[in-house]
């Protein structure tokens, strides 16, 4: 059976740089490979029910024991997700929570290949660096060996709300100072254009394909 690489995007912007980054991993391993969108489907917060203590299997009603299949059968995983007041985001957080339900006794996740990768604001500011981490950690602690975080510089949604150069909560002035808050195009950053983070989100993907080929 070839070997088959999974692609998770906590981010709900449509067509974000989260996304493109994860799909380009995806691409680069030449594996079979799949992408999912946790903001289109319903993964809720474990319960700590325990009811997975005995087969691995989330009891919880609703598409997290679908997504769990998925995991088991990947050989490799992409997880991505962006920051959010200085920690990563609440879709990535359940995700990775849920994934406590494939460790019992088992261990259904030990060695799986992994690679984290978060997007935030950046430019100095926190949060962007500590969700890399927790997402990588998280992984790791699963017993994936993870073979590389990388952050992406995104862009604050001030600059898309329609208030931010006005609003007196505007993350603008903090971002790009406060005489240089006015919606402009070189303001915004694509994935694409930061082309050490895409040229090593290509070479993770190759290092997969490679460690998988046999």
């Amino acid at each position: 059976m070839q070997a088959q690489i999974l692609g998770i995007s906590g981010s709900p912007i449509k067509d974000s740089n989260t996304d493109r980054l994860v799909r380009e991993i995806l691409k680069s391993s030449g594996l079979t490979s799949e992408f999912v969108k946790l903001s289109d489907i319903q993964v809720g917060p474990c319960r700590a029910c325990l009811g997975c203590r005995s087969d691995n299997i989330c009891k919880l009603e609703d598409d997290f024991p679908s997504l769990a299949e998925k995991v088991r059968q990947a050989d490799a995983l992409v997880v991505g997700g962006h920051a959010t007041y200085g920690t990563m985001n609440g879709y990535t957080k359940l995700f990775l929570e849920r994934l406590f339900s494939l460790r019992h006794r088992e261990g259904l996740n030990w060695g799986k290949l992994a690679v984290a990768v978060a997007t935030g604001n950046g430019r100095g500011r926190p949060g962007l660096e500590a969700a890399s981490e927790q997402i990588a950690h998280s992984l790791a602690w699963e017993g994936m060996e993870v073979l590389g975080a990388l952050q992406i510089t995104g862009n604050p949604k001030c600059l898309s709300c329609g208030y931010g150069p006005t609003c007196p909560m505007s993350a603008l002035p903090h971002v790009f100072g406060p005489d240089n808050t006015e919606v402009t195009p070189d303001k915004f950053c694509k994935v694409e254009d930061q082309t050490e983070t895409w040229e090593r989100a290509q070479a993770l993907g190759r290092k997969i394909g490679k460690r998988l080929a046999g």
